[in-house]
């Protein structure tokens, strides 16, 4: 087996110190690759959070809201789409063990985790004068380093053969009709 080139599979918390980094920054940070691929799922997941917002204004109207849950499911399959690439990415850069027990979570889909949490942490952090927002700052922490260790811990396991992981793959349809073949080719949640 072939181990996995460290430029190709960043660690947890260099890619939650990027993430940390673009929601401080008005310019994008320059990157390419999968930490391109990451940088852009958390750009995404910034906007799908702002517009989550605007649609739950209490003065938003019934226009507003529609409009945002069209943006937002627009969003949101951009965010499948991402994943899916830094699946792949990942996968061609971390030779597996078709032999090893799975992992119940692909990396893409942990980093898609670690990426809100990031963007929580942040706008928590931003109104902490208020008490209770103060009060879930150590827990977004202990939750972002659990995750984090999580996800290094994973790929310590792919390199060693212990473990592998299976590329997500979305089967949201948003908006289009099921053909027949995606119908039945799998009845997995997503």
């Amino acid at each position: 087996m072939t181990p996995a080139r460290q430029t190709d599979v960043p660690s947890a918390a260099h890619v939650v110190a990027l993430f940390q980094r673009a929601l401080r920054q008005t310019e994008p940070e320059a990157a390419d690759g999968v930490l391109r691929l990451l940088l852009d799922l958390h750009d995404n997941n910034l906007e799908q959070w702002q517009l989550e917002d605007s649609t739950r204004g209490v003065d938003a109207s019934d226009a507003t809201v529609a409009g945002g849950k069209r943006a937002i499911d627009a969003h949101n399959a951009t965010r499948h789409v991402l994943v899916e690439a830094i699946d792949a990415a990942l996968a061609a850069a971390v030779e597996q063990d078709p032999a090893a027990t799975p992992a119940t979570e692909s990396p893409a889909m942990v980093f898609d985790r670690l990426s809100v949490l990031t963007i929580r942490l942040h706008v928590t952090e931003a109104g902490a004068g208020r008490d209770q927002l103060a009060g879930r700052l150590p827990l977004l922490r202990d939750q972002l380093t659990t995750l984090q260790r999580a996800l290094d811990g994973l790929f310590d396991d792919l390199r060693a053969g212990r473990k592998r992981f299976v590329p997500y793959v979305s089967l949201k349809l948003y908006g289009a009709a099921p053909t027949p073949a995606a119908s039945t080719a799998d009845t997995r949640p997503d």
